[in-house]
């Protein structure tokens, strides 16, 4: 008896002790955390959450400290599969040991003892649903934004679980039941669900309203402000344009206005200056701290292409990567930057920054932007490549039917072309979305603009194309876009053999009340190109030519990639030439250049070969009417092929 006795008596005195010391490692970790200054995204908060997991590791708080650490610092799936496994830790030791915390209670002073357990909660869910979200996994982010919705807390701390689920519902629509069993057979039905969700946000705190009225007063609003920005990106979505003016004013009311939001509405309606006005804005109010795509970024330098503005397009990408560095958002400023080289011409630029968008695994944060079109975008950046380079290599050298090896290479390009748009068509084709986006030109999730659309589609069927393009301007009220439609249906009627047709489409497009000359060169370019192959093919020499120079004038550095052959006069400073000198010039005559004398109704390329600095040099200077369009200087050491060269600065293009 005395020995068993003796034994019950160290068991509970080890147990105690036990107890005793449990206790005092979680009053040590309080401490630790009530004493904690710094972000969770520093070192320091990753090296506290360590040593509190090594006092006690059953404790929630320091898998709470490891897990806002991993999601903060989390720029990869790998990153937020890390932090999905310390957020999972910290809920279920919440729920597990602090059940009673994570009660709903209306009385102020429990509800001042359970506060911090319930705000945790709701960072911890909010934060695993967004991680569940970033590696594809809509349906878990559901089942995790679930459970706060079950707890029914007084206050959310600006957490809607509506507002969440009406997200993920917009951002996977296009996608069926098979791929994630949560969702509708059709974009329609998912776009339905998205709205229905975002109906009941509004009243989602209806029975909590006077305990935040009276303890959250900042929070008054909250609900009403939230369903307000997702009805505004819903109707956005579906082109319900005055319904979504109608929501961005509320919410401007309460200074909550998304104006990266708010400039993609008004892109969507081709009104570039105030989508810029607020794209700036949004830049403004952005400190670049949250890594993810900034569309701003992305959609404005897309305007300064529109503009001829490539020196801009590039900077503000430039700037974007500067502050984002490899983080979300990086392969999306690759495919802008390579967009941007690509229109001015840097074929070889171009493709450096589309392959480093295709070897990046973008996390797609905060955006409704998804895998689809990022693939498609650096398909098509691929595509456009080879077709423009079998473009490139003619216009380098006219005479390239005689030379074997540039015959290879063309071959190559075009074997490459065709796979890459093989798989572009029928992975349209297969797109359901394609009606609502692409075929309207310009919509919400477009991040492919009109011109690179237009290299899509313009092989289909053009009578099926016409017929669209033709009952959206009878049906559609975006008043801006109607020159779009026209110019494609221009382009078709072109494709299809019919220049009467086209000619007068594209006429039209010139005579447009809403045609900007500023903002819309790219597309004024192309009508003029469109045009001048039409005169051509009606044998109107006149007309063709006036509509080349147009082209040219408007935007330079697509001629040399277009089927037209542009004219110039040639004149040459130099009164004698060295042999070497003389194998440049040849060189320069020998691109797909019309060379004409002494018609001052095309440009002048003046060239002068000169040593500066003991260096050979050539300066030129393209002259229109007597102004200068172009000039700078070319150093000719190292460098091959400087004629080819030259003849690509005639028309702005700077390669290296």
């Amino acid at each position: 008896m005395n020995s068993t006795s003796t034994k019950i008596r160290l068991t509970f005195i080890c147990f105690f002790l036990g107890l005793m010391t449990l206790f005092a490692q979680r009053i040590e970790i309080d401490r630790l955390e009530r004493e904690f200054r710094g972000s969770y995204s520093g070192r320091k908060a990753y090296e506290l959450s360590q040593k509190m997991i090594q006092l006690d590791s059953t404790y929630y708080v320091g898998h709470f400290f490891e897990a806002n650490y991993r999601y903060d610092r989390a720029s990869d799936k790998r990153g937020y599969e890390s932090a999905i496994k310390s957020l999972v830790k910290a809920v279920e030791l919440l729920e597990k040991d602090f059940y009673r915390e994570l009660r709903r209670t209306t009385d102020i002073r429990t509800y001042i003892d359970r506060y911090q357990y319930q705000r945790k909660y709701a960072i911890l869910i909010y934060y695993l649903s967004k991680s569940y979200e970033y590696i594809d996994k809509p349906g878990e982010a559901i089942k995790a934004i679930k459970r706060l919705q079950k707890r029914d807390f007084v206050f959310n701390f600006g957490i809607n679980p509506y507002s969440n689920i009406s997200w993920i519902y917009l951002r996977n629509r296009m996608y069926s039941p098979e791929k994630y069993p949560f969702l509708k057979s059709t974009i329609e039905e998912n776009l339905q669900l998205a709205s229905k969700y975002a109906d009941s946000i509004k009243d989602s705190d209806k029975n909590n309203q006077w305990f935040i009225n009276t303890y959250w007063p900042d929070y008054g609003n909250g609900a009403l402000l939230s369903y307000y920005h997702y009805k505004n990106i819903i109707y956005s979505h579906q082109l319900k344009t005055d319904s979504a003016e109608y929501f961005s004013k509320q919410l401007e009311r309460y200074d909550r206005l998304s104006y990266n939001n708010y400039g993609n509405l008004q892109f969507i309606q081709a009104k570039y200056d105030e989508a810029e006005e607020s794209y700036e804005k949004a830049r403004k109010n952005d400190n670049y701290e949250e890594k993810s795509v900034k569309e701003f970024d992305y959609m404005q330098s897309a305007i300064k292409i529109f503009k001829n503005d490539l020196s801009a397009s590039k900077t503000i990408i430039d700037k974007s990567i500067k502050y984002l560095g490899p983080s979300p958002g990086f392969g999306w400023n690759n495919i802008a930057l390579s967009r941007a080289y690509y229109y001015s011409g840097d074929l070889k630029k171009s493709k450096e920054f589309r392959d480093k968008a295709a070897n990046f695994k973008e996390i797609h944060v905060n955006s409704t932007w998804g895998e689809v079109s990022y693939n498609r975008n650096t398909l098509l950046f691929k595509y456009l490549y080879h077709k423009k380079s079998i473009k490139d290599l003619k216009f380098r050298d006219k005479g390239y039917w005689y030379k074997p090896k540039t015959l290879y290479e063309i071959s190559k390009h075009h074997f490459k072309q065709e796979n890459a748009h093989l798989l572009l068509t029928s992975e349209l084709s297969a797109d359901p979305e394609r009606f609502i986006g692409y075929y309207n030109l310009f919509a919400s999730e477009n991040n492919l603009f009109f011109d690179e659309i237009w290299e899509l589609i313009k092989y289909f069927n053009p009578e099926y194309f016409i017929n669209i393009f033709e009952k959206k301007l009878q049906e559609d009220e975006r008043e801006n876009v109607h020159k779009y439609f026209n110019y494609f249906i221009g382009q078709f009627h072109l494709e299809d053999g019919e220049y009467d047709l086209a000619i007068g489409k594209l006429e039209g497009v010139l005579k447009d009340e809403h045609l900007n000359a500023t903002n819309e060169k790219l597309l004024i370019a192309r009508v003029h190109e469109a045009l001048s192959k039409a005169y051509l093919k009606k044998d109107n020499t006149a007309l063709a030519n006036e509509h080349l120079l147009a082209f040219y004038m408007n935007f330079p550095q697509l001629v040399p990639y277009s089927e037209l052959e542009m004219k110039f006069n040639l004149k040459i400073v130099n009164t004698s030439l060295t042999p070497e000198q003389e194998a440049i010039v040849e060189e320069l005559k020998d691109s797909n250049i019309e060379w004409v004398e002494n018609d001052l109704s095309w440009p002048t390329l003046k060239i002068n070969i000169t040593e500066k600095d003991n260096e050979p040099t050539v300066d030129y200077e393209v002259l229109i009417d007597n102004d200068t369009k172009f000039e700078g200087s070319l150093e000719l050491k190292s460098i091959e092929n400087p004629g080819q060269l030259l003849a690509f600065k005639a028309f702005g293009i700077n390669l290296e």
